[in-house]
């Protein structure tokens, strides 16, 4: 016993900030595992809440496309779903301007159900292919869920000197 509190005397300090070290490195062990590992299985954490109620079918992407194949300005388009994004990419053919490739994309929202234009963000990349009689064009337009209209790039071409 006596050899104890001698040992106890003389590292006294000594003791106290190893024990502090230790706690310290529980806390940071504990920090770091709920950080990093979590217990969230997906990766979009719990952004996609709700979206089992609100889920695209396979039957709204394929009616989405019949709608647009009788169009004589688009000649394909594709929509897939990923998370809370719908991504649209429509390719019009050689005879359409920017302006109506715009008008034709924010016309094509009204194929979605009010609950799909309130739960999804919708990502729109309009293309045409260029040709001998006009330059064609690829230019990409967001509209978010709480947004009513469309945003467009800057489309701007830059002219070097």
């Amino acid at each position: 016993m006596k050899k104890l509190k001698d040992l106890w005397n003389q590292n006294r300090v000594l003791v106290v900030l190893f024990t502090i070290i230790i706690i310290c490195a529980i806390v940071v062990i504990g920090v770091v595992i709920t950080a990093f590992l979590g217990s969230s299985k997906s990766v979009y954490g719990d952004r996609l809440d709700g979206i089992e109620e609100v889920q695209v079918t396979d039957e709204a992407m394929n009616k989405f496309k019949e709608s647009f194949n009788e169009d004589d300005l688009v000649s394909e388009v594709s929509i897939k779903s990923r998370g809370k994004i719908i991504y649209i990419t429509m390719l019009f053919k050689d005879n359409v301007i920017m302006d109506e490739a715009k008008s034709k994309a924010f016309s094509s929202l009204e194929h979605f159900e009010e609950n799909y234009l309130k739960f999804y963000d919708f990502h729109f990349t309009l293309k045409q292919n260029s040709t001998e009689t006009n330059e064609g064009f690829l230019i990409m337009g967001a509209r978010n869920a709480n947004g009513n209209g469309l945003i467009w790039n800057n489309n701007t071409e830059v002219a070097s000197e």
